[in-house]
């Protein structure tokens, strides 16, 4: 028998272990559906992706002036939703 102890970390999935790529790829994709979130419906998204939703907005304003109208629409939500929890007042 191996009677070596058994390498502490994250439990495999599906049966095989994650690449170190596929785990980043995993969190990528998850960050991308949290932005996408927060634009859907702010009230139930975290800070951090509210956050990172108006980031990818901002960006969206200064590289793609075609669409900038459209970004400053799907900010405005996620602005509102900052100002009130964090009791903001925008004057």
């Amino acid at each position: 028998m191996n009677d070596t102890p058994k390498r502490p970390g994250r439990p495999p999935k599906a049966g095989t272990r994650l690449t170190p790529a596929e785990r980043q790829r995993a969190y990528r994709v998850r960050l991308v559906q949290a932005m996408d979130s927060a634009t859907v419906d702010p009230r139930t998204a975290t800070t951090a992706a509210l956050l990172a939703s108006l980031k990818h907005h901002c960006n969206s304003i200064d590289t793609t002036p075609d669409h900038a109208d459209i970004a400053r629409r799907l900010a405005a939500p996620v602005i509102a939703e900052l100002c009130e929890r964090y009791k903001i007042q925008l004057t």
